[in-house]
């Protein structure tokens, strides 16, 4: 599932889901679980996290940053080709899971302002509407992917969303898309960050394969200093199977769902805080915010 404008309502949306219920869902496909990030500042201009996936299969998308107005992850696709996707709501409901993107009036849509080479970028429906970039991204299984989203007024009513993509060949930052959207504006903020894992497939074979991933902490810049969450809460979508679990990871949290996944690290609903291994992303958020300084000037 892709909106998450709270822990419940994004629990409580899945029942929702293309119009099924919670135990159709456990019939064709493993749980949804969610990592919602808590003690964020609440004037956060920029968002940062770390996600690394240990087991995964076709099908299944890692999410490591929604925020309230969007998400970007990557994913892995039913035929095995890796991509990094970004997509940014317009003012909508984004459980209308019957919402058209041309019915939305020009003035009201979410706009372009740029995409990277290599990346399509496109209008979407059905979970709600907005625009939506997409790449072929060759992230691998044990290692890291770094994403960041950052935010910036767009005129007085809107607020422009850019997706950065860390590109370790070049040690450098990639600016995969910004879209404007009717939100914010002159008070543009990031709120409401999470993290999650989903096995879009749904071919009831997909449900007992094992998704696990990492995360670290989600890092949080206000406009003058780097915050870290201390904790985040565990959740799940309505689908009732218990192979899910979370727990503390080095420098963060782990997810895990499907397969032989037992409950029994962390409830549903409970506080996980992370392990104590120290910080080593300092230098890459060093570099992104003279990235978003140079997109400004």
């Amino acid at each position: 599932m892709k909106g998450f404008l709270s822990v419940a309502a994004a629990a409580l949306a899945a029942c929702a889901l293309f119009g099924q219920s919670g135990e159709q869902q456990a019939a064709r496909q493993a749980r949804s679980v969610h990592l919602g990030y808590l003690g964020v500042p609440p004037s956060a201009k920029v968002f940062y996290v770390e996600a690394t996936a240990d087991r995964f299969h076709p099908g299944s998308y890692l999410c490591l940053l929604g925020f309230d107005g969007g998400y970007a992850g990557v994913q892995e696709l039913v035929d095995g080709r890796h991509v990094a996707i970004f997509s940014v709501w317009e003012p909508s409901n984004p459980f209308d899971f019957k919402a058209h993107p041309d019915a939305v009036h020009e003035d009201k849509r979410t706009k372009v302002l740029y995409g990277g080479e290599g990346v399509q970028v496109s209008r979407f429906g059905g979970e709600g509407t907005g625009g939506k970039s997409m790449m072929p991204w060759a992230w691998q299984l044990g290692r890291p992917v770094c994403m960041a989203v950052s935010c910036a007024p767009d005129g007085a009513f809107r607020t422009a969303y850019t997706c950065w993509v860390w590109d370790e060949a070049k040690a450098d930052w990639f600016r995969m898309a910004t879209f404007s959207t009717l939100v914010g504006g002159e008070q543009a903020t990031l709120r409401a960050p999470y993290s999650f894992l989903e096995d879009f497939w749904r071919n009831v074979a997909s449900k007992g394969q094992v998704r696990a991933a990492r995360f670290s902490r989600l890092w949080a810049w206000d406009g003058r200093a780097w915050g870290a969450s201390p904790s985040a809460r565990f959740t799940a979508d309505a689908n009732p199977l218990t192979t899910i679990d979370a727990g503390p990871a080095a420098d963060g949290f782990w997810l895990a769902t499907g397969g032989d996944t037992a409950n029994v690290t962390t409830p549903l609903w409970a506080e996980v805080r992370p392990g104590g291994a120290p910080d080593a992303s300092a230098d890459r958020r060093a570099k992104l915010l003279r990235a978003i300084g140079a997109t400004a000037s």
